[in-house]
């Protein structure tokens, strides 16, 4: 057992190692990362980023999420060559917090622990997700501890800590509400006079920071947490796209059908040691509500992380409350074969884009790309201009500009539907030639496929009335004024390459 488990964490680092050093070195957003980090750095210089004005209007700056990662992050010394490299060096330290659960569960069955660690983290959104700026492993791991911590209180002291630990998760990322759901349900079945203790944890800790956010930050600060679940439509077709891109890995096909030949085995045998835990509550809890994360829009495969450790979590539970001895039957072997084939078929995984944001000859790509462009507004005198970003959450932190929109796929899909007063804003600016340059996606040559009266046509159809593209880069296209434009050099066409 030691042996195999060895050979599945060796064959884990060898993907996970290379990837989070490559992320961990890319000095730009990997994808999505921008808006935490634009919230981290207004916290830091004491802007208040949750304010109406702020993300209702331009500059249109917005992370819709709880701030204790970001406030985490922005107490703690940055590098300015690279102004990522603190936040997803505080996340990778967390998801392998989160994963180590998994050792401190099994006090007898340590090489199973290990072999799940190795599972875990060769699921792709983990690999990728591991060293990325992003308040999800911070809010996982406090979650996965609470339910330890639940299934360890043996008074209310403990008790008391798995509320600490749930309310911290909420404070970390809103819809990490699992852990707390299936805790409750423990201490209601096991343990009703804990639940005092239990409440008293998790209501100190949201009171204390829910206070502190409105001090910091106003009222409007509970506007903007809230928006995810009231202003944020259904996305079923992403929806399947993800759960098709979930069973294509066989990792997670093992998964499936070892926690279900787990559910089988423990009716049939010992019920007690598989249900008498707050593990199985939150395998279930977890899954019930992650799914329904994922059918918002703009959800990726990084949400289902929580009930995939909770599972591995609950495995690795009910095998080590089976006895110190080891038997290893027909049904345990053929798991351990399984999973050594489908590790060894996912190392043969021909696409790193699957699992992995960059690697060092994208980023070096990228780079170069960026250094083009920058050279391009300098030889200009715009680099400090005021710029509308309409192209991605990257080109807030490529370029030094006083940049208006740090996320521009949310706007498009959530704010500038459902509250229409903010795209009539943002067309003002843009026939009012207030910005220097408007950044675009190198295939936005003109508005003429964008019709109808929805927020991105008016947008982009305002944009074209007064700008026009100055230069074709490979991953943005550059347009100035209209009479400014007109004197520049000719376009180039777009080339490939990128992160």
């Amino acid at each position: 057992m030691w042996s195999l488990a060895a050979l599945l964490a060796a064959a884990s680092l060898s993907r996970l190692v290379p990837v989070s050093r490559a992320q961990l070195a890319a000095p730009f957003d990997l994808i999505s990362e921008g808006p935490h980090l634009c919230t981290v750095q207004a916290i830091a210089r004491g802007v208040n980023i949750y304010a109406r004005q702020s993300f209702l209007g331009l500059p249109f700056f917005m992370t819709p999420y709880t701030p204790l990662y970001h406030v985490l992050v922005a107490a703690l010394p940055q590098d300015p060559a690279n102004p990522f490299f603190t936040g997803r060096l505080v996340a990778a330290a967390f998801m392998v917090a989160s994963a180590a659960v998994l050792l401190a569960t099994a006090r007898v069955r340590r090489p199973l622990a290990i072999a799940a660690i190795a599972a875990f983290f060769l699921i792709h959104a983990v690999t990728g997700n591991t060293v990325y700026l992003r308040s999800d492993a911070v809010a996982l791991c406090w979650s996965v501890w609470a339910v330890v911590a639940a299934s360890r209180a043996r008074s209310s002291r403990g008790a008391l800590a798995a509320g600490v630990l749930c309310g911290l998760a909420l404070a970390a990322k809103q819809s990490f509400v699992a852990a707390g759901i299936a805790c409750f349900i423990h201490f209601v079945r096991h343990a009703p006079r804990r639940l005092r203790a239990f409440f008293a944890g998790g209501a100190a800790v949201v009171l204390v920071l829910a206070a502190a956010a409105t001090a910091e930050w106003g009222r409007d600060f509970w506007l903007a947490v809230t928006i995810p679940v009231t202003d944020y439509p259904r996305d079923i077709e992403s929806f399947f796209v993800h759960w098709r891109m979930m069973f294509a890995q066989p990792i997670f096909l093992w998964l499936v059908g070892a926690a279900l030949l787990a559910i089988v085995t423990s009716l049939r045998r010992d019920r007690r040691v598989a249900f008498a835990t707050p593990f199985f509550p939150y395998v279930l809890v977890a899954w019930a509500c992650q799914t329904w994360v994922m059918t918002g829009i703009g959800a990726e495969n990084h949400n289902l992380n929580e009930p995939v450790l909770a599972t591995l979590l609950w495995l690795v539970a009910v095998e080590d409350r089976r006895g110190a001895v080891l038997r290893l039957g027909w049904t345990r072997a053929a798991a351990l074969v399984a999973l050594a084939g489908c590790v060894a078929f996912e190392l043969r995984n021909p696409d790193p884009a699957t699992y992995a944001h960059t690697d060092t000859a994208k980023t070096a790509r990228y780079m170069a790309a960026r250094e083009r462009v920058n050279a391009w507004l300098r030889a200009r005198s715009l680099e400090h201009g005021r710029m509308l970003n309409l192209k991605n959450s990257q080109v807030v932190h490529d370029y030094v500009g006083d940049f208006v929109v740090n996320d521009v796929w949310m706007y498009i899909t959530v704010l500038w539907n459902s509250r229409p007063e903010t795209v009539d804003g943002l067309v003002r600016a843009i026939e009012r030639e207030e910005f220097d340059a408007i950044f675009v996606s190198p295939g936005v040559l003109s508005p003429e496929h964008d019709v109808g009266n929805a927020p991105w046509p008016r947008i982009i159809h305002a944009v074209f009335a007064h700008y026009a593209v100055a230069l074709r880069g490979e991953e943005v296209n550059v347009l100035l004024r209209r009479e400014r434009s007109a004197t520049g050099p000719r376009a180039r066409p777009p080339q490939t390459g990128g992160a």
